[in-house]
């Protein structure tokens, strides 16, 4: 919601969970071209790194324990740790905590992708080479396998 002076402010009463998903802002809303999104889940991995070709990325770790994986490195996050991943740079993020939750500040190019995957999913075409096509639409590139936590 924009206020009388042109402030956006978003209460937890005004935010739409959509799956583990809440969409604060979108990068068209904002003046410098960044989306934000709260984002939360459990143990586990997203199944493999990705590219954002030519725009950054930041998570900002509220709760939880998460492991920052590059295309060779992994780097433990505590809450409060914040991230910059600059343009090109391999990354994903593994939970290894029960749960976790995070700031994540999406490039301009991610605007959609939520919509777009949920619209893809309720026709039935959630196959991994969709989704990754649909991925790519908004600028992601698949990486890497992630290794799973048992």
């Amino acid at each position: 919601m924009w206020t009388e002076d042109n402030l956006m402010v978003l209460n937890p009463e005004d935010q739409i969970a959509r799956g583990n998903l809440v969409p604060l802002m979108a990068a068209s809303d904002s003046v410098g071209g960044w989306g934000a999104v709260l984002v939360t889940g459990k143990r586990g991995t997203s199944g493999r790194t990705h590219v954002h070709r030519g725009e950054s990325e930041a998570f900002f770790i509220v709760e939880g324990e998460i492991d920052l994986c590059g295309a060779s490195s992994v780097t433990p996050l505590v809450p409060g740790a914040f991230v910059l991943i600059p343009p090109d740079i391999e990354h994903g993020l593994r939970i290894t905590s029960a749960e976790a939750k995070w700031l994540a500040i999406w490039p301009s190019a991610l605007d959609g992708l939520i919509d777009d995957l949920e619209e893809a999913k309720a026709k039935g075409q959630d196959d991994l080479e969709t989704l990754d096509e649909i991925r790519r639409q908004h600028g992601i590139e698949p990486g890497g396998p992630i290794a799973r936590l048992d």
